[in-house]
């Protein structure tokens, strides 16, 4: 087996997971908008992700047992390039929730799959790959972000999220056939799907928090930029280009970091990074003060979830798969349930105070930095 080109495979496989994530976020104020609800209900109507994911995510344990991760890795990404396309497209809210369900589902499987890959592939090549895989995601994130502004407007909202969705339904052809074979993780029961341990339930909680805070600035960022300074969807949308900016320059570098500095320290001095630029951006003056401010937040939360899932596959060395998929399944749990909550905050008080909540957030991160000790050991 070729773990080196399994290693280009998933990253693939992360961009392009990346890539449909920014191209949808400018269809979320858009939806808003189209739908006419306020942010309480259309934080409502945002549980639908979650809920799909949920529902989703403990099938996902039990397919990878039974065909393997790559497989699951392949199935996962051509469902969320089809099941992308009807959210922007929902003329009702139940339709949106409908489609919101569909899309989370297919999200949670896709994350799953993926990242237990990615670990099979770090066991492969003896060396740790995590932080540039997540590099990827953010990556396609840029990309799908700032190419929504021209691709919308010479496109229109239909034509730009179908080219998006075509381009990456190739790109996941393709490099799942360099995936790793699926004997290196089919039919071991338990390995790359669990509910959390004792010994894994601290960093879920961690993570839980770390992804609630990239998911809300996915799904509220734009929102919170067009509604504060009044300006186009499409461009709003660039804070969230931004953000990830920020994320892929810290975690191609997150690898080197870890070994010079240590997970605890890179985790706290990051959670307080993150902590700092969020609040920098809510109070900005400027539409181009808030998109630095997000880049720098962004550079501060990119290496704290890799480093975590990291930690989880180490804290159970006989079973990091499941170790890892514990974390996971809580993490993303966060990236899909804290965007509603966001809504919620801010319909009992403005969007500002809602993101603020995020900023809290980060500060209960550094203050249980210590927890990642156990991503030291690799």
């Amino acid at each position: 087996m070729n773990s080196s080109a399994a290693r280009y495979a998933v990253f693939a496989s992360f961009l392009l997971h990346g890539t449909l994530l920014g191209a949808w976020a400018p269809h979320i104020a858009l939806a808003k908008e189209r739908l006419g609800a306020g942010p309480g209900l259309f934080g409502f109507a945002l549980l639908s992700l979650p809920l799909g994911a949920v529902i989703a995510m403990p099938l996902a344990g039990a397919m990878i047992n039974r065909f393997g991760s790559a497989k699951l890795t392949l199935i996962g990404g051509i469902l969320f390039c089809l099941t992308v396309l009807g959210p922007p497209h929902a003329p009702t809210l139940p339709l949106f929730i409908l489609a919101g369900i569909l899309l989370g589902a297919s999200i949670g499987t896709m994350d799953v799959a993926m990242n237990a890959h990615g670990l099979a592939a770090e066991r492969a090549l003896k060396s740790p790959i995590m932080s540039v895989l997540h590099g990827g995601f953010s990556l396609g994130a840029i990309f799908g972000a700032f190419s929504a502004a021209p691709l919308l407007t010479w496109l229109g909202t239909t034509g730009q999220i179908m080219l998006v969705s075509l381009g990456c339904f190739i790109v996941q052809l393709v490099a799942a056939r360099s995936f790793l074979p699926a004997s290196v993780d089919k039919g071991l029961s338990g390995s790359h799907f669990a509910w959390p341990t004792s010994a894994t339930l601290g960093l879920g909680a961690l993570c839980f928090l770390a992804l609630m805070i990239e998911g809300s600035i996915l799904d509220w960022g734009a929102i919170f930029m067009r509604e504060k300074f009044v300006i186009d969807a499409a461009y709003a949308a660039f804070a969230f280009g931004a953000y990830q900016g920020g994320m892929a320059f810290a975690r191609f570098t997150g690898d080197i970091l870890r070994v010079k500095v240590g997970a605890v320290r890179l985790v706290f001095v990051s959670a307080l990074l993150t902590a700092v630029g969020t609040v920098v951006a809510l109070i900005a003056p400027t539409p181009l003060t808030a998109m630095i401010a997000f880049a720098a937040a962004g550079i501060g939360i990119g290496n704290v979830a890799p480093v975590l899932f990291a930690g989880g596959g180490r804290l159970e060395p006989d079973a990091p798969g499941r170790g890892i998929a514990a974390v996971t399944t809580m993490g993303y749990s966060g990236f899909l349930a804290g965007p509603p909550l966001i809504g919620f905050a801010a319909e009992l008080s403005n969007l500002q105070i809602g993101l603020g909540l995020t900023v809290i957030a980060a500060l209960i991160i550094a203050v249980f930095a210590r927890q990642v000790q156990s991503a030291d050991t690799y």
